[in-house]
């Protein structure tokens, strides 16, 4: 059978912005403690859950959007390997999945990826993280771009083909911009501050540094439709797909 290529974005030249659903859904759960110090005890999470057709598929949080990586070093690498190395190492074998590329931020390369060099695009793959409570870190699936010419190189399908790897991490917060408001099941206000971000660029198959800015600010301030509060952490503004599109644009299209 013959395998079926994703799709562009429907549109002209630039896609519209798309529609945030509207959060109607606040599940409260109960986690152990140990989950971040080790110890006993129990902290509340809030998540914000919001369903609609028009939901934000790239979202900050969204499972459709993302996927979670966790701080590991890759299968196979070396007995007792730090999960945040000094220096770059290499994992064993080819990239398998997201879960591998995110690890790039973590210090880790694949020497079997394909070199950041001949004709452009060069494919990218871009993980966030955007909590310092829950520090996993999220693959997006997608960068919208204004360019539809070359989307396939925001849009890694194949995760073995990605030459380069953007990393998002939250720096820090300061004031509040605005307060958001979930209605369902119950009154829940939280405050979105304005954030800051570490954002760098590494080649996957070396693990080279190409990029690193040390405070970007994060440019989208509405309130997202899936969220997760842990001991009272505000929301944060979040680094915008045009923003990645401009910081990483260069890379991308390097001839």
């Amino acid at each position: 059978m013959e395998e079926q290529s994703p799709q562009p974005p429907a549109g002209g030249t630039e896609p519209a912005g798309r529609a945030k659903a509207r959060p109607w859904m606040v599940v409260v759960a109960a986690v152990a403690g140990v989950l971040l110090c080790g110890g006993g005890g129990a902290f509340a999470v809030t998540r914000v859950v919001a369903f609609g057709a028009e939901r934000d598929e790239a979202g900050r949080a969204g499972p459709a959007g993302v996927a979670s990586v966790p701080s590991a070093p890759p299968v196979g690498a070396s007995p007792g390997a730090s999960a945040t190395p000094v220096g770059p190492r290499a994992g064993a074998g080819a990239v398998r999945g997201d879960d591998d590329l995110g690890r790039v931020c973590d210090g880790w390369f694949y020497p079997t990826s394909p070199r950041f060099a001949g004709k452009a695009p060069h494919q990218i793959t871009v993980g966030v993280v955007d909590s310092k409570a829950l520090p996993s870190r999220h693959v997006k699936s997608s960068v919208d771009v204004p360019d539809l010419r070359n989307w396939r190189a925001w849009t890694p399908a194949d995760p073995a083909r990605t030459q380069l790897v953007g990393c998002v991490d939250l720096a820090g917060v300061g004031e509040t911009v605005r307060t958001c408001k979930f209605d369902d099941p119950e009154p829940k206000t939280p405050a979105l501050r304005k954030a800051t971000y570490r954002v760098r660029l590494f080649e996957t198959a070396t693990g080279r540094k190409l990029l690193d800015k040390s405070a970007v600010d994060g440019a989208d301030q509405d309130c997202p439709s899936v969220a997760f509060l842990v001991g009272g952490e505000p929301l944060a503004s979040t680094v915008s797909d045009r923003q990645l599109y401009e910081l990483f644009r260069p890379y991308v299209m390097r001839k």
